[in-house]
């Protein structure tokens, strides 16, 4: 039920007069309700990313402790400073130090990165959910459409179709009369049935049909004037005012030469002198003016009221015999399954009488009804050259896409239809993938899960509708991205799982409760930002497996090498506290690289991941335990190839360096800190794609060219050399 007679906080008065009393403030307006709904956030819980790193950073401090304890264990708890340097250097080998830093300079990045494709992330965590969205619930106009909405057709009962050339807002261009046959583009010389209309000679008919169409409107179209200064040819530009869907009405007003400001102020003539404006509502889905006009030639005067507004609402409302209607809604259903917005005009004379002293809301309801019926106008509203294309791609990576529309019925089935969205107008397609908004309301949640599918267009959608369907696909599990810009619309921004909300036509209210805002209002952003998310997973996956495998790698190596022990029997650890800082010092510079590789190009051809699969997935466990264990077996074959022989001369070796007894020991830790390293750096390479090979000359060439990978193994080869050859660096300091 619609409060007609209040006011609302956060929202303009345009003109009037009133005297109001407060009856609610704060939480309890209407804003405050809304605002409530956005605080209220369904996705204050962790991603899927987050309950991953947190169960691996729990895990990794249990692991720390209990090899922190079997060093202790082994020698017996006879705690030596060798023996607390091993259980260290154990403790060191699982923890990734350096791995926080790099996953948040990563998300960093990313956000960074869609800011440059015109996506602004509100929330880093989304970034992640992004990749896993498998359905998109976007509105229609400004985002899969351009929101330049032009009039190219008119039907009079007595003329037939009338075409107008399209030229966007400037008010120039043909008119064509074309009888029985619909026209989009201009006819062709010699076509039968057609004539060029004259502005200066119209058809009683088709003039009142424009003059509605002019005053029916609070539009407004504003020739701007030339630079002063320029020296170049200058086009001609209009500045608009007003709703798209009445600015191209007075577009075409201006094009018969009937122009709003010349009906109401005109060189010669009777003025239309303006009483009184019944607004357009979402609700009443119609809108009327009334004017004055009389005639200096006998001196009488005529009130008309003029009516625009949806045919299905307004045809119940005129004058029209059976035959008339039927014929009517053909035409109707006719434009609106060619992508039109049908625009239903009709007039009526009220006598003096009835104009009343104080307007009221019945007032409106009783001058609103027989009515006469003047014409139709379908405006074209042409989808952005990129929304077909950008759909096929959503489809070929596995994500639905759905249009949640104000429009026509058929008006959303032909656009749907036009970007690829419905794969056909077959009438069961048709029955089966789309619907209005009313009937979807009117569905119980029992009898939307039992549907086989949730529609792919939803026609005279309003904003409850949108919350309804997001819930509908939540129960499904569905992971949804939901477009929206009005304040209405931030509960259903706030629930769907990325809630993106526009940057252009977008509210305040509706940006803040969104995780994305696009500064383009354009459907391909949504599928760039998709794209990035997937890329940005893809790189975490696999800088976190590069790391996995050096942590593994090293824990490995610490743990079968409590089998070495001093003569006294307690563990000699295989890397020092120092050499192992330095290993993760090598692993960050090639984890950072890998955090910023560019996305393969089949990023976009593959479905999206589920969303309850966990970020270590069956592939990279077997990838990290083949490449940890094979590193760690090589890495140790080296060092013991080089101990064995002698094998460990003299017990506490790291507090007190004897050359001939504790060589061997240095001579091994020097090679296996070389070799280990080696393998990090090798394995860089590797984790550059988990499909495509990498040892190969197109990936050579890419490593060749790779500044990170080749500066980091330069520098690591330097600095083993210092660590190994400088005296007191290589005894006293990294012990090798």
């Amino acid at each position: 039920m619609d409060l007609i007679n209040m006011l609302y906080a956060s929202t303009v008065i345009s003109k009037g007069r009133c005297r109001a009393i407060v009856t609610s403030t704060g939480a309890s307006t209407q804003i405050g309700r809304i605002a409530a709904v956005t605080l209220q956030d369904p996705k204050s819980g962790l991603t899927q990313l987050q309950k991953s790193l947190y169960k691996m950073y729990v895990a990794l401090l249990v692991a720390a402790v209990l090899f922190a304890l079997t060093v202790l264990a082994v020698s017996k708890f006879r705690v030596t400073y060798d023996v607390g340097m091993y259980a260290l250097t154990a403790v060191l080998s699982v923890l990734p130090a350096g791995l926080t830093t790099v996953l948040t300079v990563t998300l960093v990045l990313g956000g960074k990165e869609m800011t440059k494709q015109r996506a602004i992330v509100r929330k880093l965590k989304v970034l992640e959910t992004l990749g896993s969205v498998t359905h998109i619930f976007s509105d229609k106009t400004g985002t899969l459409t351009q929101a330049k909405m032009v009039a190219v057709n008119c039907w009079v009962p007595s003329l037939g179709y009338v075409f107008v050339e399209p030229r966007g807002v400037e008010p120039v261009g043909e008119v064509y009369l074309t009888g029985d046959t619909p026209f989009d583009k201009v006819p062709p010389k010699d076509t039968p049935n057609t004539s060029r209309v004259d502005s200066t000679h119209l058809d009683p008919a088709l003039r009142d049909l424009i003059t509605c169409a002019s005053l029916c409107n609070l539009a407004s179209i504003t020739p701007d004037s030339p630079p002063e200064d320029s020296k170049t040819t200058w086009t001609q530009t209009y500045t608009t005012s007003g709703s798209p869907t009445e600015v191209a009405l007075q577009v075409l007003a201006h094009k018969f030469g009937l122009s709003k400001p010349s009906l109401e102020h005109p060189a010669l003539g009777d003025p239309w002198v303006p009483v009184h404006d019944f607004e357009f509502t979402s609700t009443l889905k119609r809108m009327s003016t009334i004017y004055r006009h009389t005639n200096t030639v006998d001196g009488t005067t005529t009130y008309k009221l003029w009516t625009k507004g949806a045919a299905e609402i307004l045809l119940p409302l005129c004058n029209i015999d059976p035959t008339r209607l039927t014929q009517i809604q053909s035409i109707v259903t006719q434009m609106a399954t060619r992508g039109l917005r049908v625009v239903l005009l009709a007039t009526r004379t009220l006598p003096p009488t009835s104009i009343p002293v104080e307007w009221t809301p019945t007032t409106r309801q009783d001058l609103e009804q027989d009515l006469t019926f003047l014409g139709l106008i379908g405006i074209y509203d042409p989808p952005r050259p990129e929304s077909a294309p950008a759909v096929r791609q959503a489809h070929d990576a596995g994500i639905a896409v759905h249009m949640l529309t104000g429009d026509h019925h058929d008006t959303a089935i032909a656009i749907a239809y036009q970007i690829g969205i419905l794969p056909s107008l077959d009438p069961e397609t048709v029955s089966t993938l789309t619907t209005t908004g009313p009937t979807f309301d009117a569905l119980t949640d029992s009898d939307i899960d039992a549907l086989p599918t949730l529609p792919l267009v939803i026609s005279r959608c309003s904003p409850a509708t949108k919350v309804k369907t997001i819930h509908a696909a939540r129960r499904r599990q569905y992971v949804s991205a939901m477009t929206g810009d009005g304040v209405n619309d931030a509960p259903s921004l706030k629930s769907a799982d990325v809630g993106v909300a526009m940057g252009i036509a977008g509210s305040d209210v509706a940006k803040s409760a969104s995780d994305i805002i696009l500064s383009d209002d354009n459907f391909a952003t949504i599928l760039s930002a998709i794209a990035e998310g997937r890329r940005i997973y893809t790189n975490v996956q696999r800088f976190l497996m590069y790391y996995w495998i050096g942590l593994f790698g090293v824990a490995l190596i610490v743990v079968c090498n409590l089998a070495v022990t001093d003569p006294e029997g307690r563990p000699v650890a295989p890397f020092s506290t120092n050499a192992l800082l330095w290993l993760y010092f090598v692993m960050s510079p090639p984890a950072a690289a890998l955090s910023t590789q560019r996305a393969h190009k089949g990023i976009m051809q593959t479905p999206p991941r589920p969303p309850t699969e966990s970020l270590f997935n069956a592939e990279i466990i077997r990838d990290l335990a083949v490449y940890s264990i094979g590193s760690a077996l090589v890495s140790l074959a080296t060092f013991y190839t080089v101990l064995f022989p002698t094998g460990v001369g003299k017990p506490n070796c790291d507090a007190g360096y004897d050359a001939d007894l504790c060589g061997p020991l240095y001579r091994a830790r020097s090679t296996l800190l070389l070799t280990f390293s080696t393998f990090l750096l090798i394995q860089t390479v590797h984790c550059r794609s988990f499909r495509s090979p990498q040892f190969n000359t197109r990936g050579i060439i890419a490593t060749l060219k790779d500044k990170t990978l080749m500066g980091t193994t330069v520098l690591n080869v330097a600095a083993v050399c210092v660590f190994v050859y400088v005296p007191d660096v290589n005894t006293g300091v990294f012990r090798v």
